[in-house]
């Protein structure tokens, strides 16, 4: 672990900053601008529409605290920054946590889908009345408070003062945490990075199962109906291999959606593991280097995850792969 020297953090540090870090920010905001724009089209009064619609404003937000975050630590790391009065480091620490907010409450909202496609499927007479237009937005709304509550006390644990550093002699205003940092750090890392991810993953792939074998049981059941019948071979065959096409194309989007976001919850779990377990990989600490690049790939990875969505919902979606067709038609 030792090995990662301060010339490699640096090449992975310039490497990110410059190259990777903006333009996985420009495409997720592109994409979840688009994806906000296309749901609007949509309409709103369907309670899975809601969601996409409200989690894409979610990404949205988190893409856009991540670039002034990014513009922070470009300023803190270049020569001319020591004649600013305040100190660009310390706020982007402050903004990371505003970060948290957004990303989880991004992973409870693709968990909340991931429950009602599968009892859309499973239930599909009780759906409508139990998964409202109403409740869809109490629940989401919900999520995104009980994500800003559960991060006050940490965001309290910093407080604005004047710091001397005693190796260039400069007082900037900057934000300072009080001791009940590193303890409510600790329960960050514990429950929201590594216990709430495999809680998410569960519940998701459960989901993704429960739908799976839903899908496949209608489809045998409708095959089964369709040779008993005899009516019309050819057609019913016909229409069978559609439908069939169509529950294989929904469940592959499900597939895909609950592999892409349980391998990132995974990895976060993971690195948040390892902090918890090993001070000694927290910044400043001997394992500091490595902390760096891999925080610099999982935060990669957190801005693709924001961005790829609307890849999912072009193929799987045909409303609005029509609609992004539309608007690219009229503006081209």
């Amino acid at each position: 672990m030792s090995a990662i020297s301060e010339d490699h953090l640096r090449t992975v540090m310039f490497a990110y900053t410059k190259v990777l870090s903006p333009s996985a920010q420009v495409i997720a905001i592109f994409a979840n601008v688009l994806n906000v724009i296309t749901f609007c089209q949509i309409g709103l009064r369907d309670s899975v529409n809601i969601t996409f619609l409200l989690l894409s404003i979610s990404d949205l937000v988190y893409v856009a605290l991540d670039t002034c975050k990014g513009i922070a630590s470009v300023i803190a790391l270049s020569p001319w920054q020591n004649d600013l009065p305040v100190s660009m480091i310390t706020v982007g620490v402050i903004i990371q946590f505003y970060q948290y907010i957004f990303l989880d409450a991004s992973t409870c909202m693709e968990t909340y889908l991931a429950i009602t496609r599968c009892c859309c499927v499973a239930m599909p007479l009780r759906f409508k009345n139990i998964f409202t237009f109403q409740r869809t937005v109490l629940i989401n709304a919900v999520i995104l408070m009980c994500n800003t509550v559960f991060r006050i006390p940490i965001l309290s644990s910093y407080y604005l003062t004047w710091q001397t550093n005693p190796f260039t002699n400069l007082t900037k205003l900057a934000f300072y945490p009080y001791s009940s940092f590193q303890i409510l750090n600790f329960i960050e890392l514990v429950v929201a990075r590594t216990v709430c991810p495999v809680i998410v993953l569960l519940i998701s792939t459960v989901c993704s199962l429960i739908l799976a074998r839903s899908l496949i049981q209608a489809s045998l059941n409708r095959k089964r109906m369709t040779n008993v019948s005899g009516y019309h071979g050819d057609v019913n065959k016909n229409k069978n291999q559609v439908l069939k096409a169509k529950e294989v194309q929904l469940v592959k989007a499900v597939t895909l959606v609950i592999m892409l976001l349980g391998f990132l919850q995974l990895i976060l779990s993971l690195f948040s593991l390892a902090q918890a377990a090993m001070p000694e990989l927290f910044p400043g600490r001997k394992y500091r280097n490595l902390h760096g690049v891999i925080t610099f790939v999982v935060n990669h990875l957190i801005l693709l995850h924001c961005a790829y969505k609307i890849g999912i919902y072009y193929l799987f979606n045909t409303r609005f792969r029509a609609i992004v067709k539309m608007l690219f038609h009229v503006h081209v």
